[in-house]
């Protein structure tokens, strides 16, 4: 009877392991379907870029009046680098958040809004060497523009 007893412990465990690495499995592609950023599955851009000779920078610039442009810093480590990676998709977003989120990034580099005509997303290619490990950039093109 003690053996029949195990049997079935051990069919109840095997079914319950099933269950709980499916649902967790089953979570992990749900999230990264729908690309949501949330906590404990968070992050995957941290982890799911591929490393190569290949890519692409993306600036956020400040256009003046006078066709004046600066670059928006990015510190690393401060909520404007934790948010750049916005940047590469701004163009996807309604105007009114793009000009929201463009705003705000200013406000936390320090630069005034109302000293800007426009801001312009620009992606810029690069390559690299394989034996001297230098970057060689291509030539920036505008993603997206934002009316300031």
């Amino acid at each position: 009877m003690d053996r029949v007893d195990e049997g079935a412990a051990a069919r109840r465990e095997r079914r319950t392991a099933r269950w709980v690495t499916g649902s967790v499995v089953g979570v992990l592609l749900l999230a990264a379907a729908a690309e949501a950023e949330i906590w404990p599955v968070t992050a995957f851009r941290l982890f799911s870029t591929v490393r190569t000779a290949h890519g692409a920078a993306t600036t956020l610039v400040a256009v003046a009046p006078d066709g004046a442009r600066t670059v928006v810093p990015m510190p690393r480590g401060q909520l404007l680098a934790t948010t750049s990676h916005q940047l590469a998709r701004l163009d996807e977003d309604p105007p009114q958040t793009r000009h929201d989120k463009v705003v705000a990034w200013f406000g936390l580099a320090g630069l005034d809004p109302a000293d800007f005509d426009t801001a312009v997303v620009e992606r810029t290619p690069w390559t690299m060497d394989a034996r001297t490990h230098e970057r060689t950039s291509g030539t920036p093109e505008i993603v997206t523009e934002v009316d300031l």
